[in-house]
């Protein structure tokens, strides 16, 4: 472990502590009231332990649906419609159609996506489902398709095709009368699970949708239903009525995986849809006595490598929590995270490539309590909101890039 202890000037330590002061309480190890600010002192650790692991996080709240492949991401998105309440007691359907919004595109090749009715044994909830819950495997063939360029606002899904041969209006009535009866509340053989859309063929691009949590209502998707209305109480039925009916999607996520094989120790790594989580322990034995000492500032940084080619997107923050044991140095991806800690924010300055997260409270424990420190993780804030993967130096790095824990902090408090 490398240290590096530095004596501060009086004034310097005043001005560091008033700032800090606005943001956060100062605290004192082993007295309820901070000593005072004569010779503060500045500590600087180098962690002892590193790991990073990623999991599949779920998507459901995610105001986008993601389909394609990109940067050894893939990802396809799940849409289902709960037509019952629009719908009369009697109809006939002409036809079905799908409009979703496009946010944007990650490069600007065509995406080709197939649309597959999801089967009676996949059922899943917005809530929880991902990519290893969804055995696409399994999946039938696509009952309609359709291409996404950067020239498109919207895009709408026929089902089926315009260019099917033969009884168009067949198969979408039996289609809206199965989602009907699924979601009618009667015991029934038919089923609901929506619709599954998949990217097909090898070039690496990528699709952002508007989905059904999208803060503009009129882009969320929705069901178009050309049908035609016959009014129960004309005993002649001589009079339908032709019409469209609405309905927005009662459930979407996207759902990912990601290819990159990362197996590089050297860096640790952020990320969202599948979700990228770093560990690290400092070690505080002998360093510092545990009781009359008071923290003004304890604060951990990581820098960036900008320039790594497994970079996607970008992370705008993380929290970190406190872990409940050590077993993460062998087994990262099954080690219990404490309960108790309330979530900070830390914001990521993507122009300089720093994450700086303040941590006077886990500093304050560890220091008068020396065998509760377990380490912590740093996980990003909106692991379900889109995706990317965020590289950033590990303990191997050049001494300025390492991460590092500075403590600003002063002996013989009251």
């Amino acid at each position: 472990m490398k240290l590096r202890i530095v004596l501060m000037l009086a004034l310097m330590g005043f001005v560091c502590c008033s700032f800090y002061a606005c943001t956060q309480k100062d605290s004192s190890v082993g007295s309820e009231i901070t000593g005072g600010l004569d010779n503060p002192q500045e500590i600087i650790i180098e962690p002892e332990n590193s790991a990073f692991y990623q999991i599949e996080a779920t998507t459901g709240a995610s105001p986008y649906l993601l389909v394609g492949e990109y940067n050894s991401y893939q990802t396809a998105a799940l849409l289902k419609f709960v037509p019952t309440s629009a719908l009369p007691d009697s109809y006939a359907v002409d036809s079905l159609a799908i409009v979703m919004y496009v946010d944007s595109m990650f490069n600007s090749d065509p995406v080709y996506i197939d649309v597959i009715a999801v089967n009676e044994s996949q059922e899943w909830s917005e809530i929880g489902v991902t990519w290893s819950e969804l055995d696409s495997l399994e999946l039938g063939d696509a009952i309609s398709a359709f291409e996404v360029n950067s020239g498109l606002d919207s895009i709408t899904i026929h089902l089926p095709p315009p260019s099917e041969p033969v009884a168009d209006s067949t198969f979408a009535d039996s289609l809206l009368r199965a989602w009907d009866q699924a979601n009618s509340g009667e015991k029934t053989l038919l089923y609901n699970n929506g619709l599954y859309l998949k990217a097909t063929g090898t070039v690496s691009n990528l699709v952002q949708l508007a989905s059904a949590e999208y803060t503009i209502s009129a882009h969320q998707p929705r069901l178009e239903m050309y049908v035609t209305v016959f009014d129960t109480s004309d005993t002649t039925g001589t009079y339908p009525l032709q019409d469209t009916l609405i309905v927005y999607a009662s459930s979407d996520a996207f759902v990912a995986t990601d290819n990159a094989g990362i197996d590089d120790s050297t860096r640790l790594y952020l990320g969202n849809a599948v979700a990228h989580r770093s560990m690290l322990y400092f070690d505080f034995q002998n360093l510092l006595p545990s009781y009359g000492i008071g923290i003004h500032r304890a604060e951990v940084t990581l820098h960036a490598d900008k320039e790594n080619p497994l970079n996607i997107g970008k992370i705008n923050g993380s929290f970190h929590l406190r872990m409940q044991d050590t077993t993460w140095f062998d087994t990262p991806e099954t080690a219990p995270i404490a309960f108790g800690d309330v979530p900070v924010l830390s914001i990521y300055d993507e122009e300089t490539g720093l994450l700086t997260m303040k941590i006077n409270t886990f500093v304050y424990d560890w220091i008068s309590a020396p065998d509760t420190n377990f380490g912590f993780m740093i996980k990003s804030f909106d692991e379900f909101l889109d995706i990317s993967r965020t590289v950033f130096y590990g303990l191997n790095a050049p001494d300025s890039l390492r991460p590092e824990m500075r403590i600003i902090y002063i002996e013989g408090g009251q």
